[in-house]
């Protein structure tokens, strides 16, 4: 979409060294930035979703991690936002904490879905691990299309760039006539801008968007590569590690007005020391006792291709006489089947902890609803192809 604009823009702004400025408004009542957020939300469940049916991890454990992290993801944005970025106003107007929809902080929506994380994994007694790597292969993709949202509304305008310098054409050529506190701070400070038609200076979302791309193709290929898996709870602190830093010095390229210090440091470089210490200190820790977590199958196409048979065979189950569109009866469980190895390995298979056994809950999850249904019926499918299901005599063979 950005380079799109940019490609259309780019006449209009024949001789100048940095990038065209654009800027997305509103659709009708609808603004462009919660447009594209609300994609990125969706895209980062999806994936976030396919990861965890990999791992065997039920359907009400994906919906309910999902949900949590997304709704205290977003409260904890805007409460930080307002605490380290909007005091004065706070003071002012208190009602100010509950108005959502205005201000957000990416390290306080980080901070924000890491407490409702950790609340549903006590609460599920799940292997904290494996959901950690569960969470983030979602929330990264989110967060990163979050940042085309913050490029194409400029929201984070950062410091003027020289224009003889090697880096100014990935800065932005902001119009001085835009009626926007940044531009005015900016204009200020550099009495000399004011004459000109443009100032140039950093987009900091596009310059974090752009560093995001290589850490999400690393993160995405690591994550779903069927060899040489790395342990449980790797993908997280290796998302750590490699964020914190960066980000930290990104922000002094940010403006005082719009992101104040605290005895000499943004909230989000004092948040980078913090998510830095934590991320190295649970590397240690996944290193030193850390597993792989199962998975249901060698791909994560094979089990989506074989989630795609059951549901396919159990919706035409449900549309016969006596199933769920009959009216008669319940929906029908998949039978049981007689060869106990297929039960046991679909058992085996579909378990939420794979090899994380720091849980207690690893074999036997607290809510397992969907879950025990997905074992049976995988099991059930197993034994059919196998000619078992209707020959309760055959004896199982021995591994």
């Amino acid at each position: 979409m950005y380079a799109i604009a940019l490609a259309l823009s780019a006449g209009t702004t024949a001789g100048t060294v940095g990038m065209p400025f654009f800027q997305l408004g509103s659709i009708g009542p609808i603004q462009s930035f919660g447009i594209i957020v609300a994609a990125g939300v969706l895209i980062g469940a999806a994936i976030l979703r396919r990861y965890a049916e990999w791992h065997g991890v039920s359907d009400d454990h994906i919906r309910g991690l999902t949900g949590w992290i997304t709704v205290t993801g977003f409260i904890g944005a805007h409460v930080f936002d307002v605490l380290a970025y909007q005091w004065d106003d706070f003071m002012k107007d208190p009602v100010l904490i509950i108005k959502l929809w205005s201000g957000i902080s990416s390290y306080g929506g980080f901070i924000g879905g890491a407490a409702g994380f950790a609340f549903y994994v006590w609460w599920k007694r799940l292997p904290a691990k494996l959901m950690a790597d569960i969470a983030i292969i979602g929330l990264l993709p989110a967060f990163s299309i979050g940042r085309i949202a913050c490029t194409v509304v400029s929201d984070h305008i950062g410091t003027v760039v020289d224009r003889a310098a090697w880096y100014a054409p990935l800065a932005m050529e902001y119009p001085t006539k835009l009626n926007m506190d940044a531009i005015h701070y900016l204009l200020a400070h550099h009495p000399p801008a004011a004459g000109q038609q443009t100032i140039l200076a950093w987009n900091l979302g596009f310059i974090e968007l752009l560093y995001l791309i290589p850490v999400n193709a690393l993160i995405l290929w690591l994550g779903f590569r069927s060899t040489k898996r790395m342990p449980a709870g790797f993908l997280v602190v290796l998302t750590g590690v490699l964020y914190a830093p960066v980000r930290f010095f990104l922000d002094y390229l940010r403006l005082e007005n719009t992101d104040a210090r605290h005895a000499g440091f943004t909230f989000a470089q004092w948040s980078s020391f913090l998510a830095f210490a934590v991320a190295v200190y649970a590397a240690m820790r996944v290193f030193k006792s850390g597993k792989p977590a199962e998975t249901v199958t060698k791909t994560s196409r094979e089990a989506q291709e074989k989630l795609r048979v059951i549901l396919k065979d159990d919706e035409a189950d449900s549309a016969k006489p006596g199933g769920k569109s009959g009216g008669k009866q319940k929906a029908v469980k998949p039978t049981k089947p007689a060869n106990a190895d297929a039960k046991q390995t679909a058992k085996t298979e579909y378990t939420a902890g794979g090899s994380d056994k720091a849980s207690p809950n690893t074999e036997e999850p607290a809510d397992e609803g969907a879950e025990v249904d997905a074992k049976e019926a995988i099991a059930a499918r197993e034994a059919e192809s196998a000619g078992t299901t209707n020959k309760p005599t055959d004896k199982p063979k021995k591994k």
